[in-house]
């Protein structure tokens, strides 16, 4: 008895997962431009709307298709590496390159999660998650400081909020300064603040 042929569900599925990384990215690259509108995703995918419909049923099947997408493709700030830092010059430049980095290269991705996360539970989701990173950050950041238990939570709060993707987005849309002025600039006020609180 013969074995039946694989090769056309074979090839079947290729197709099939070609054009769902297809739409993906497609949706990807619009949402980073502030795009959502499903019509002028599909333009961009090269598949029809019944077609993006067909795979991701939902708006908010195609927000967690490309939520997972940003986590392949973006690297998150490394929050073990501040744990075998001492000095603290070095533990806040470190930590401020690091997360503007990242908030650079996500900047409209991560807006559009603000914007949306009203409506949806994955933008909602995304955006928390970021916060809960720059959090953890900074609780590596103020653990070896001398400062009294009762100021590090409004301390925390200050340098959270100057860590924080929507405050890095104005320094660079608004005030129009380049990363490395905003980088330079935010780390002065955290080493500031921090060591007029050690004194």
């Amino acid at each position: 008895m013969r074995k039946k042929r694989t090769y056309h569900s074979d090839l079947r599925e290729k197709r099939k997962q070609s054009t769902i990384e297809s739409i993906i990215e497609a949706t990807y690259t619009m949402h980073s431009e502030g795009v959502t509108d499903i019509k002028i995703i599909a333009e961009h995918s090269g598949v029809s709307i019944p077609t993006i419909r067909k795979y991701f049923p939902t708006n908010e099947d195609l927000f967690r298709g490309c939520a997972n997408h940003f986590l392949k493709i973006n690297k998150l700030p490394q929050i073990h590496t501040y744990l075998h830092l001492h000095e603290l010059d070095e533990k806040v430049t470190l930590i401020v390159t690091d997360f503007y980095s990242f908030h650079e290269n996500t900047m409209e991705l991560v807006w559009l999660s603000f914007r949306l996360s009203e409506q949806s539970k994955v933008m909602r989701n995304s955006a928390l998650q970021n916060e809960a990173l720059i959090k953890a950050a900074v609780q590596v950041l103020l653990q070896d400081t001398a400062i009294p238990n009762d100021r590090k939570e409004q301390i925390g709060g200050f340098i959270r909020s100057l860590l924080h993707p929507l405050f890095y987005r104005t320094l660079r849309k608004l005030s129009g300064l380049d990363k490395g002025i905003c980088i330079e600039q935010t780390t002065r006020a955290i080493l500031l603040k921090l060591k007029e609180e050690t004194l």
